[in-house]
């Protein structure tokens, strides 16, 4: 596991958990997160992508490959540290979708269900897919825009994923701000509360805080 800072996605997590449960209890600041690099998933966990898939269906495309993979290599590292320590653990991959609009919401689906697929190939029933259509910037802008926040913010998810286009997520969000989106900075405004994520209805984030609900659930009935 390694060292991080956590970022504005990152307290979307601990705070979604906080709700789930119930009551006030941060587990990013009890230091009771742990965070896996992309290029540790790939580079230090190859029997992910060598071990044969349980799946029936047609061959994988490259890069739904890759979100299945990183799935698979994930659980193991969380399957691991649930042995360590002799707790529960739960495994949350968390990568932009960056779709296009016009592969839309089709391609957002197959790249969703590879995460869960992977997570059960396996066997590892508490794996979570963070996958905001068409990236994070979107999540955030829906509540940080400063006209009609919250509203109307499924159409956010229609923009184009590239940073280069006119009219990018991520320039949209930098203006919203006033230029203060360094990667500190969103993580302030995320930790101090002052987004609201139970107030943004849009289809990915809510796959998204469902998913997470499911699984700390399921990990609360099973320790009562």
């Amino acid at each position: 596991m390694e060292a991080f800072k956590p970022g504005p996605m990152a307290w979307l997590v601990d705070q979604w958990v906080e709700r789930v449960q119930g009551y006030e209890f941060s587990h990013l600041q009890a230091g009771l997160v742990n965070f896996v690099s992309k290029q540790h998933l790939v580079a230090t966990r190859p029997s992910a992508v060598k071990k044969p898939s349980r799946l029936p269906g047609k061959k994988r495309a490259k890069e739904t490959g890759y979100y299945f993979n990183n799935a698979r290599a994930l659980a193991q590292c969380a399957k691991e540290l649930a042995a360590e320590i002799g707790d529960d653990v739960i495994a949350v991959l968390f990568r932009d979708s960056d779709g296009t609009a016009s592969a839309g919401r089709g391609d957002w689906q197959t790249k969703y269900n590879s995460v869960l697929q992977g997570f059960e190939a396996e066997g590892f029933p508490h794996g979570v897919a963070m996958i905001p259509m068409p990236k994070s910037e979107a999540w955030l802008l829906c509540a940080l825009k400063p006209e009609s926040p919250y509203q109307h913010c499924a159409a956010l998810e229609e923009a184009s994923g590239n940073d280069d286009s006119p009219h990018a997520l991520k320039n949209q969000l930098d203006a919203a701000l006033q230029g203060q989106t360094s990667a500190d900075e969103l993580s302030e405004t995320a930790k101090d509360g002052n987004i609201h994520w139970e107030n943004i209805d849009m289809p990915s984030l809510n796959a998204f805080k469902h998913r997470l609900e499911a699984v700390v659930n399921l990990i609360i009935r099973q320790g009562s």
